[in-house]
């Protein structure tokens, strides 16, 4: 038998991290490609979760996809947000790695370039992140449409990404489904599992020109976000004798050499490219 929206919605307002190591909130990274309906759902779960008319809070249909960007704070709950990330534009190697940083804590809310040497922002974040410490448990979310079919290099980035996230966070990604309708939407679902994303679910986002509430897409939205609790929950409890500190140090190294392997990279690449052009690399 399906839950009643409003008992979701009230165990999704009493949730609290109890302070277990520090934590006092769980922060939802949610990433996605560009236009598969990753600030459409912070936007139906800020509307839903609160029970208020909807509003394109997260900027929905406003997405440039340019050099730079903002990262974004949404608040659910008093313990429960949901930090809105650059969509992917390739899911490329270097889209992933700063990916891996804002899952470490090592971005700040606001202006974020994708496309820099971001290893001079990890390194000046270090003495700070070190000496504070953690508020928030950080949960990755990954949205995908099922209009779009996942092509071998598609499939190769989203494995790396997944399993990068579940060795910075211990969580496997939860991945909403949207566009449910699409005829590919089981092959979808089935192919994240594969790839080690257990916890999947399709849903249809409210958007700007479909906005009108209804019982069973809220009770989806509502699923999707008390899945988020339910995980909160197992990891804090596997984490109560884990040293935060520590963990963030480890990640923290893994991070730094993340982007300085990919310094090495384009330094090679600018070098291979001036040999070939017969120029003096500087």
């Amino acid at each position: 038998m399906a839950q009643d929206p409003q008992d979701i919605r009230r165990r999704i307002n009493q949730f609290t991290t109890g302070n277990v190591l520090g934590y006092n909130r769980v922060a939802l990274q949610v990433f996605g490609m560009l236009g598969h309906g990753k600030s459409s759902l912070i936007n139906s779960s800020v509307s839903v979760v609160k029970d208020e008319e909807y509003q394109n809070v997260a900027g929905a249909g406003q997405s440039q996809g340019g050099i730079t960007t903002s990262r974004h704070e949404h608040e659910l709950t008093d313990a429960l947000v949901m930090i809105d990330n650059r969509g992917f534009q390739k899911l490329a190697k270097k889209e992933i790695v700063e990916a891996c940083a804002q899952l470490c804590s090592l971005r700040d809310i606001g202006e974020v370039s994708w496309k820099k040497d971001n290893l001079e922002v990890t390194l000046g974040q270090l003495p700070q992140k070190y000496t504070d410490r953690p508020r928030d448990l950080i949960l990755p979310v990954l949205v995908y449409s099922a209009m779009f079919f996942l092509t071998a290099d598609d499939t190769a980035n989203m494995e790396r990404l997944i399993t990068n996230s579940f060795n910075i966070t211990g969580i496997h990604p939860i991945v909403v489904i949207t566009k449910c309708s699409a005829d590919k939407v089981e092959e979808v679902k089935n192919k994240f599992g594969n790839l080690g994303a257990m916890k999947r679910i399709c849903l249809e986002n409210y958007t700007e020109n479909n906005y009108e509430r209804t019982e069973e897409k809220d009770r989806n939205i509502l699923e999707f976000v008390n899945m988020c609790i339910q995980e909160a929950e197992r990891v804090l409890k596997m984490r109560q004798n884990e040293d935060p500190q520590t963990r963030f140090i480890t990640q923290a190294t893994q991070q730094v050499e993340r982007e300085s392997e990919i310094l090495r990279e384009e330094k090679k690449t600018v070098n291979g490219s001036d040999k070939k052009s017969g120029c003096k690399p500087s």
